[in-house]
């Protein structure tokens, strides 16, 4: 009995730190703690510094809200930081271009108006809308008694999309005023882009003394289109306005990170696993060989318990057109967290001849902190047991004194110097940067463990029961011996 029960015991003993390992994260107060460690070089001379997150660093973190992300000084302490997202380069042209504003009058029988003139005339089928500006043209509302509750721009000349709108208009005092701006090519189906609202106090004040009179049009594409701009029954006199296109879409670039090729055992199911939670992008998944299509669907999961979750269909390729070899661009998964990957082909199609180059997107992601202490600096990532833990990031106004809206993207840019990281466990010379791990279909190590703690634990207690039945069974006998 006495052996059954230190059994009993040493069983409870080792199965304390294996659940003990399972609930609580690493020490987050520790650099050694984490999975990689980074030299950060720091501006000189500037206690606000931001730092764009390398994808080393996106590949190990185990929560999809960057808990297990810290930035230590010398000493070893944390210091104060917070999250942002890298802005879209600005544009490297921009040009303005002045539209001249013709009023929508209540009535259209006698405008008041000299020298314009607008014709709509169906020819082969298709409609053709004349506006002329012969003569000297009116300022909107000024000479006619008429109610002007909007006006008109053309905007057909237009090229490059537009990226924001400005209006020169005169406002009632006292009076706020929607501004509503819609779009047409046939002066008959409308489609709204934009919408403000402005506000004058007096007539002593500026024409908009609340409100922003620079419309963010979201570079919309104007050409050949005219647009109508409406504000209801305000005596506002629109005069015209000024739009500022952009030669640039502001495409903002992504974090990268190589991953090693999966090994194929269905040529149309390939299964592997993500050993981190940031949320990705996209995945650019490019096919081997040369013409090759085919069209794949993108499924995800967290747990082998839970059903694949649809994430993308694409059409992936591989092909020489004109002399060029051409491929597919990135499979969006929208900022999908999920550890595990499916990617289905058709089954229409042969599928994969063997397994496609793999390699993962992720949005820029950067770190606003304050430099407190003395250096090195260093950045930290990858804690286990940090899946479900809070992050340590205050809010930008707390961080930035007297904040504004984008006032990171100014802050000087500290460096970090991922050829000399320091990775637990080791770090491989060059190669990708993520294992083409298999994604797994049984029980877990750590399960089958505590499992077989389990029942081990069980079968010493039915032992033990059964010995003390054997006992209480002997005792009566004895007794009358």
């Amino acid at each position: 009995m006495k052996l059954i029960y230190r059994w009993l015991a040493l069983s409870a003993v080792a199965a304390v730190p294996l659940l003990a390992g399972a609930a609580n994260p690493a020490d987050a107060k520790s650099p050694a703690a984490y999975a990689i460690r980074i030299p950060v070089t720091v501006a000189l001379d500037a206690p606000l510094q931001r730092i764009v997150l390398p994808a080393e660093a996106l590949v190990r973190l185990q929560s999809r809200g960057y808990a297990d992300l810290r930035l230590f000084n010398g000493a070893g302490q944390p210091v104060p930081m917070a999250l942002a997202g890298v802005a879209s380069p600005a544009s490297t042209q921009e040009q303005k271009v002045s539209l001249a504003a013709y009023p929508i009058l209540d009535s259209v029988s006698s405008t008041g108006l000299e020298g314009l003139s607008l014709r709509i005339e169906e020819r082969q089928g298709k409609r053709v809308v004349q506006l002329n500006t012969t003569g000297s043209a009116a300022t909107v509302g000024a000479a006619s008694p008429q109610k002007v509750w909007g006006a008109l721009l053309d905007a057909r000349a237009i090229k490059l999309p537009v990226a924001r709108m400005a209006l020169d208009a005169d406002l009632p005092p006292g009076q706020p005023v929607t501004f509503k701006v819609q779009a047409s090519k046939d002066l008959q189906n409308w489609q709204p882009i934009a919408e403000t609202v402005l506000y004058r106090s007096d007539t002593s004040a500026a024409p908009a003394s609340l409100g922003s009179d620079n419309l963010d049009l979201k570079l919309a594409e104007l050409k050949d289109h005219y647009l109508r701009v409406t504000w209801g029954d305000a005596a506002v006199t629109l005069r015209g306005a000024t739009l500022v296109t952009s030669s640039n879409t502001g495409a903002r670039e992504r974090v990268s990170a190589t991953m090693a090729t999966p090994a194929l055992g269905n040529p149309r199911e390939l299964v592997f696993a993500l050993p981190f939670s940031t949320p990705v992008a996209a995945l650019k998944i490019t096919p081997q060989g040369s013409n090759v299509l085919v069209p794949i669907r993108v499924l995800g999961r967290n747990d082998r318990n839970q059903p694949w979750s649809p994430l993308a269909n694409a059409v992936v390729y591989k092909m020489v057109i004109g002399g060029k070899e051409q491929t597919n661009g990135p499979v969006e998964l929208q900022g999908a967290s999920v550890r595990e990957v499916k990617i289905e082909a058709d089954a229409k199609t042969p599928g994969f001849a063997a397994a496609p180059e793999i390699t993962l997107l992720f949005e820029s992601i950067q770190l606003v902190f304050l430099a407190s202490g003395q250096g090195p600096f260093t950045l930290a990532a990858g804690l286990t047991g940090s899946a479900g833990a809070a992050g340590a990031f205050l809010p930008m106004a707390s961080l930035v004194p007297g904040y504004q809206p984008s006032q990171e993207n100014i802050l000087p840019v500290a460096l970090a110097d991922v050829a000399r990281a320091d990775v637990t466990g080791g770090k491989a010379a060059g190669g990708p940067l993520v294992a083409a791990t298999a994604a797994s279909d049984g029980v877990p190590m750590r399960s089958l463990v505590l499992w077989g703690v389990l029942l081990a634990g069980a079968a010493a207690l039915a032992l033990m029961a059964w010995v003390l039945l054997r006992q209480t069974q002997k005792a009566p006998s004895s007794d009358t011996v």
